[in-house]
């Protein structure tokens, strides 16, 4: 019985010396490596993506934004009266005011400006 315990601690230790240890840490790096690089072209790849949809929803922005500038604007006239119909009035207390002589200053300002030539 102790010879066959023997034999097999000899054969354990000879199958375990046997083992190339830097071959398996070796393994170990290079399949770390390739989840690394994995991991990496994923990211790359859905940056890449992203990126495509970021720009491409632009575009789709820009070509509306084109669009909308190029479009007629509608006018709200409504219809026009009938020939020799008396024309609607105008509410001009709506309107925008500016006093006589705010108007005649900003003039002369003007004209004075105009006039300093160097």
């Amino acid at each position: 019985m102790r010879t066959l315990l023997l034999l097999a601690a000899v054969m354990t230790a000879a199958t375990a010396g046997a083992q190339d240890y830097r071959a398996l840490a070796q393994a170990r790096d290079a399949d770390a490596f390739a989840a690394a690089l994995a991991a990496r072209t994923r990211d790359v790849a859905l940056t890449n993506e992203l990126f495509a949809l970021e720009f491409r929803l632009r575009t789709e922005q820009a070509l509306v934004d084109l669009a909308r500038a190029g479009a007629r604007p509608a006018l709200g006239l409504g219809p026009l009266p009938a020939p020799g119909a008396p024309l609607p009035m105008i509410d001009t207390a709506a309107l925008a005011t500016i006093p006589d002589a705010t108007l005649a200053q900003s003039n002369a300002r003007v004209r004075a400006a105009a006039a300093n030539r160097r």
